[in-house]
């Protein structure tokens, strides 16, 4: 029996399925119709493989057979770095779809090959525990909570159910193409690996009791939201919580980026086609924001007065700064008040 982690916390929320047609995401399926789960689906259309359409048309018919709405975004891609661009797009959709239909949740079909697939590329880049162990069974973004049900299910558990169902889906062959590193990875270790008799149930402890020793050494700290900036008190740790914030507003950090992070005292942005991210590390305190690609307005004397006072940083001025802007700075005068009280602790 596959077991869906974390079912408990969002099997009666409004959920949506990031669905490819492919063996993953059409077993994830069917199990969360077995729990039943109330969900719809997302699929999105690269236009990189011929298979495309066919799989779209898929997603069409299994919404249609078991009354589900599909969404489908036609996002076609060229060039270089396509993986991360096709993530970037990927979840820049569903972060959409939720704010357009009320989704609580999204859920993803990462099993446990693609953990220790990570796991295995992050080792290799000299990464610290915070970066080796990847993405969790549940994540908050900004709109919705990312739920992985099947992380610590093998993908060869996922292929017998879908065999012993008679269950269709379509194979990816890009993931047979070895000029992706990540191909290197899944054939010659990760995959080799989970197949050795008796090696998932133990890689499952290690993983469990490693998020566990992560939790003592990155706890959780306060923070604050105003205006869509996060607030938090400078720490030991700041990579991590930084890490964090930018992935719950959307944006993977890579390994190179958190290196250039630290480099630059914290004070930084990364953008992506549509959004502007913005760190900044001022006067003890950490800022983190986002703001669309729109044309920078001339901020007045007496905003920027008021915030250096506050030691709020260049860049995510922008970002506060609204007809609304006296009421944001006052909140983030308090904020700084509470965050420097005795007690630091609390879920982030």
């Amino acid at each position: 029996m596959i077991t869906l982690e974390g079912l408990e916390s969002w099997q009666n929320k409004r959920c949506l399925l990031g669905f490819s047609g492919g063996g993953d995401s059409v077993a994830l399926f069917y199990l969360l119709l077995e729990q039943g789960v109330h969900f719809d689906l997302a699929i999105v259309h690269y236009a990189l493989r011929d298979q495309a359409d066919q799989e779209v048309r898929y997603a069409l018919k299994l919404g249609r057979q078991h009354t589900k709405s599909v969404h489908v975004c036609y996002a076609p891609l060229r060039g270089g770095n396509l993986e991360a661009r096709a993530r970037t797009r990927r979840y820049a959709f569903f972060a959409r779809l939720s704010l357009l239909f009320g989704y609580e949740c999204v859920i993803l079909a990462h099993h446990l090959n693609d953990k220790l697939e990570w796991f295995l590329m992050q080792l290799a880049k000299g990464a610290s525990l915070q970066t080796l162990l990847g993405f969790e069974a549940l994540e908050s973004r900004e709109h919705y909570t990312l739920a992985r049900p099947l992380l610590y299910t093998p993908k060869n558990t996922l292929k017998d159910y879908l065999h012993a169902h008679n269950y269709r889906y379509f194979e990816d062959y890009s993931n047979a193409n070895q000029r992706f590193k990540r191909n290197v990875f899944r054939h010659a270790l990760s995959d080799v690996f989970l197949n050795l008799k008796g090696t998932s149930q133990g890689l499952k402890r290690s993983f469990q009791a490693l998020a566990l020793e992560k939790t003592r050494l990155y706890p959780p700290i306060k923070m604050v939201c105003i205006a869509r900036v996060w607030v938090f008190k400078e720490n030991s740790q700041n990579v991590y919580y930084i890490d964090r914030l930018l992935k719950r507003l959307g944006y993977v950090l890579s390994q190179p980026q958190r290196l250039e992070l630290e480099r630059q005292h914290f004070n930084t942005i990364f953008s992506t086609q549509t959004k502007v991210y913005c760190v900044g590390a001022l006067g003890g305190f950490v800022f983190v924001g986002t703001r669309s690609h729109t044309k920078p307005i001339a901020l007045p004397k007496i905003y920027k007065d008021r915030c250096r006072t506050l030691k709020i940083p260049l860049n995510l001025r922008q970002i506060l700064y609204s007809s609304k802007w006296q009421e944001h700075l006052e909140a983030i005068k308090h904020a700084k008040d509470t965050l420097c009280a005795p007690s630091n602790l609390r879920a982030s």
